[in-house]
């Protein structure tokens, strides 16, 4: 009995005191590896956003900077009444320097109910086609991006997909900002089209199933018309 007394222990109080430290210090640890998964699943996100969406950006802008006029005189590279602020229509050539490929006819395009970007090509066989050649419906049909939005402007209002500026000669310096903003339900008109220098797309892209733009990436790009030359005295793509 004396040997059992001189045994050391501890008392409930001490128990009970140990466990709640230790509970505190666990929640303190739990909490901490809480936010680091957050903040890392954050990081993550916006990676995934970025990458898709400057791929994405970098296969549209070589696509428009793709453009060719189909012909010198009656057909620029952009036709006019189906361009508009979500697409546009264009002629595009990426044969080598022999020509071994026929113009194609390109048309890049927003979806603001799906918020997907995607390119449709229209294919002929004639190595120098007319308007008529081409068929009525896609030959394909590529994706560029899936679920984009658009970016919203300082003034609340989103910012369209596709932005159109022709030459400004005012300032005595030829600079493409003078912005040609296309009709509702008609789009750019010819005379419009035909001026087109420079494209702007904006958008935002979005991590892969993500349902608002709280990981979003805003992008934009400046293109401009291969065969706008403003050392023109009257600077307007001119269709060698």
């Amino acid at each position: 009995m004396k040997r059992l007394r001189e045994e050391a222990g501890v008392t409930l109080t001490e128990l009970v005191m140990a466990m709640t430290i230790g509970l505190i210090v666990l929640t303190g640890v739990f909490a901490m590896l809480d936010t680091t998964v957050k903040l890392n699943t954050g990081v993550m996100a916006k990676t995934d956003a970025m990458q898709r969406g400057r791929l994405a950006m970098d296969v549209m802008t070589q696509e428009l900077r793709s453009q060719v006029c189909l012909n010198t005189f009656t057909d620029p590279a952009i036709v006019g009444a189906v361009t508009t602020k979500d697409s546009v229509t264009f002629y595009s050539d990426f044969s080598d320097a022999e020509g071994d490929r026929p113009v194609e006819k390109r048309r890049l395009s927003f979806d603001p109910a799906t918020g997907n970007i995607t390119t449709s090509i229209y294919r002929t066989s004639k190595l120098k086609p007319l308007p008529g050649d081409f068929p009525l419906a896609p030959s394909t049909s590529q994706m560029r991006l899936e679920n984009a939005s658009l970016q919203i402007g300082a003034d609340n209002k989103a910012i369209p997909f596709l932005r159109y500026y022709a030459y400004d000669v005012s300032s005595g310096r030829p600079l493409a900002t003078d912005e040609l903003k296309p009709n509702t339900s008609t789009g750019l008109t010819p005379a419009q089209a035909a001026r087109v220098a420079r494209i702007d797309v904006t958008f935002v892209a979005r991590p892969t199933g993500a349902d608002n733009d709280d990981k979003g990436v805003n992008l934009t790009d400046q293109i401009m018309v291969r065969h706008a030359d403003p050392n023109l005295s009257v600077p307007d793509p001119k269709c060698i």
